[in-house]
């Protein structure tokens, strides 16, 4: 899924008192300690910067990485996951936990190793990006300072909200398995998303 598509989904109105991180971290209510409630589930986006993986996050070695570090980091500190879609620049599960140390433990340790096993691979191109310039005064116009920034391969914090309702459940299991007959190239993209699938494609969307 492109960048607009995903910003798309994720500039929703949700509930504030249950999200938290993403763009969201760009607002005051976004950046209070992150919601959870126990037994419920949880949709995690973690999005990544397109420039610094050539070929999106679907390629074999990337995709295979992806899985075997979820697997460990999950085990590691009690994550059920229970569905998973990797797409060109971002990442859909759902998860459940029961506190949010061990949520905000495998959040950062699966982000952190994820980038840092892909440098180890040659499988991420970091290194610094634009340089920004600013004019102090107008005698100093000729000599602009310099401020560079260093490129990450995630963009933002990973993006977290509590689903309530069984409702809401099947709608987001359903989000996340279109994102990946999307991607397969089963389904063809439509703004419409769920609303635009034919019966056909609901048939064959979860096999």
């Amino acid at each position: 899924m492109s960048n607009s598509k995903n910003s798309e989904f994720l500039k929703r109105k949700w509930n504030l008192k249950d999200s938290s991180g993403g763009t969201l971290r760009n607002t005051r209510a976004g950046r209070r300690q992150r919601p959870i409630v126990a037994r419920a589930p949880i949709h995690l986006v973690m999005k990544a910067d397109r420039a610094c993986i050539a070929g999106g996050l679907r390629t074999t070695r990337r995709f295979l990485l992806i899985h075997r570090l979820r697997d460990r980091y999950a085990k590691r500190f009690f994550i059920r996951v229970e569905q998973m879609s990797v797409q060109g620049d971002h990442i859909h599960l759902i998860v459940r936990t029961t506190r949010r140390s061990t949520l905000q433990s495998f959040l950062r340790v699966f982000a952190g190793q994820v980038a840092q096993q892909f440098e180890h691979e040659g499988l991420v191109k970091l290194g610094v990006t634009d340089t920004l310039t600013s004019r102090v005064s107008k005698l100093a116009a000729r000599a602009p300072a310099k401020r560079e920034r260093q490129r990450k391969l995630w963009l933002h914090r990973p993006f977290t909200r509590v689903v309530r309702g069984r409702r809401a459940l099947v709608t987001l299991q359903n989000y996340v398995q279109l994102n990946e007959k999307e991607a397969q190239g089963a389904i063809p993209y439509r703004k419409e998303r769920l609303r635009g699938l034919s019966s056909y494609e609901w048939r064959i969307l979860w096999t």
